[in-house]
């Protein structure tokens, strides 16, 4: 295909990616909003989190018995189903099949009713072993064993309610909404804020008692993700009737195209497998502490870095529908290109501020300002060295889903897992928990690199030869910025101290803005194309 990668005249060059480029932002920026909503209900739910269980044994408990069952939902649902079943069902779509294109949802959403519940029912059974493998660390703390695997059977039916929300997201970003699949997770922590504040307060017992409140929030939300899309589903024409052919052709393609995301998949849950064993043989807390710095890292990635990957799908798998691939590198520039100008900055704002950051969000109750703080600004901190690698990573594997391959990105991530491994027992040495945290970002650069040199074998230069000059301006701008806000911080400590809410909010509020406020500036005078594309999005959106 290297052949179709030729440049095409730049005058039409010079316009049409502006068209497709607008299109693909306005999406990201409709996915971004109510991602923003769900990220800062998150950071809500974290804040009332740490105030109650801190990094206590509790905290630690619910943190692996939630992520068990959220490693099954990337497996079976919200990972590989979305990357098997959105570019088979856009295949429909783009050829003007509708009718056929819902007999292939009510399919795959029957025979998911069936594979959600028969893990369900497993995880709930074999939870003890779960947790003795991803934990064994916590055997060595009277009680702590035991209130984790409770509260994994008691959260496991999350996985069931996920998984169906995962498929009607994917259908409704195929048919070009974004904003309820957007919205969806804001109804998790909706729930959990609401069930830490009426309930976990009045259960009597102390932290261990009281998280099972949580749990309960939990479940809840998961239930409301998927309420609030049916509607909508139904509007746009969705039989609710569920099918069951197993043999029906495009069952079998998805099939074969969610294998490879599986193994994929499971490359990367191995990672984060390896994470939370190793740190729960550090001090205690570690696990917690780097469930909140990673938390705050995603707050920046979720908004845009998922954002823009989830809007090119549906866009790049129609152009590789139509064999449109000189339009599909268009669309994974302009992706690219978006990733650096916005997360860029995020990276130096969240080294530059996280410890008057992690003090406003969540220096209060059982979260102290020693230990708790530390622990956790040293995992923020090294998290945040790969945001812009992160984000990248979720456009790069959508244009290679987006070509139903599915194999390539296994193959990449493979390598990162091995990388990741051998970086976290080396770097644990010396940074402990701030250790695990830089591997996963290096292993993620080195992903990174791995999918970028697949995918030019296959479309030819992934990015423009402008390329170069949009990065540089990018990290001039966000050094600028960087020092624009550590100043600023210094000069609000000065002015107003770090005790009390007002004094910690000054000191994040004041500091951030100024630091966009620079950014910008510092990016028009050197004359951002990305700053202007935000602008045009922006505009047309008005």
């Amino acid at each position: 295909m290297t052949g179709i990668a030729n440049h095409t005249d730049r005058r039409d060059h010079n316009q049409r990616p502006a068209a497709e480029s607008i299109g693909v932002m306005r999406a990201a920026g409709k996915l971004a909003g109510g991602t923003a909503l769900s990220r800062v209900l998150g950071v809500v739910r974290d804040m009332l989190k740490a105030y109650l269980f801190g990094t206590g044994l509790a905290a630690d408990a619910f943190t692996v018995a939630f992520r068990i069952p959220n490693m099954l939902r990337a497996f079976l649902a919200e990972g590989t189903l979305s990357a098997a079943f959105v570019p088979v069902f856009n295949d429909y779509l783009a050829k003007g099949r509708r009718k056929e294109s819902w007999e292939v949802a009510r399919h795959t959403a029957g025979i998911l009713v069936i594979v959600l519940l028969l893990f369900t029912l497993a995880g709930v059974l074999l939870a003890p072993v779960l947790v003795r493998i991803m934990a064994a660390g916590y055997g060595e703390v009277p009680g702590k064993m035991e209130l984790t695997v409770s509260l994994t059977r008691m959260l496991f039916p999350y996985i069931f309610f996920v998984g169906l929300t995962a498929l009607c997201a994917g259908i409704l970003n195929s048919h070009r909404h974004f904003t309820m699949p957007a919205l969806a997770p804001a109804m998790l922590n909706i729930s959990m804020v609401a069930f830490m504040g009426l309930l976990c307060v009045r259960l009597a017992g102390g932290p261990e008692v009281q998280i099972y409140g949580l749990a309960a929030g939990a479940l809840v939300g998961g239930a409301l993700q998927l309420a609030i899309q049916l509607p909508v589903l139904w509007k746009k024409g969705m039989p609710f009737r569920l099918g069951f052919d197993f043999r029906h052709p495009a069952i079998g393609r998805i099939f074969k195209l969610m294998l490879p995301g599986v193994v994929g998949l499971g490359v990367l849950e191995i990672n984060a497998f390896v994470d939370t064993y190793l740190a729960s043989l550090l001090r205690p807390g570690s696990v917690a502490a780097l469930e909140y710095g990673n938390r705050l890292m995603l707050l920046p990635m979720g908004m845009f870095g998922v954002a823009l990957g989830t809007a090119a799908l549906p866009t790049m798998s129609a152009q590789a529908a139509l064999r449109e691939t000189e339009k599909l590198r268009d669309t994974l520039d302009t992706a690219l290109r978006m990733v650096v100008f916005v997360l860029a900055p995020a990276t130096v704002g969240l080294v530059v501020l996280r410890e008057p950051l992690i003090r406003l969000l969540f220096q209060r109750g059982a979260f102290t300002a020693g230990e708790s703080t530390a622990m956790t600004a040293s995992a923020l901190m090294f998290y945040s060295v790969g945001l812009v690698a992160y984000g990248s990573a979720k456009s790069l594997v959508a244009a290679f889903y987006s070509m139903k391959d599915t194999k390539t990105p296994v193959r990449c991530s493979a390598v990162a897992m091995v990388s990741n491994i051998v970086l976290n027992l080396i770097l644990m040495r010396y940074l402990e928990l701030g250790g695990l945290a830089l591997a996963t970002a290096l292993s993620s650069m080195i992903n990174v690199a791995l999918l970028t040199r697949f995918l030019r074998r296959r479309i030819g230069k992934v990015m423009r030869p402008s390329w170069g000059r949009s990065v540089l301006r990018a990290c001039v701008a966000a050094s600028a910025m960087g020092i624009v806000a550590y100043w600023c911080h210094a000069w609000t400590v000065d002015w107003v101290g770090q005790e009390g809410l007002a004094a910690k909010l000054l000191a994040v509020v004041l500091p951030v803005a100024a630091g966009i406020a620079g950014y910008v500036f510092f990016s028009y005078i050197m004359g951002s194309r990305e700053l202007r594309l935000v602008g045009e999005a922006i505009r047309r959106r008005v």
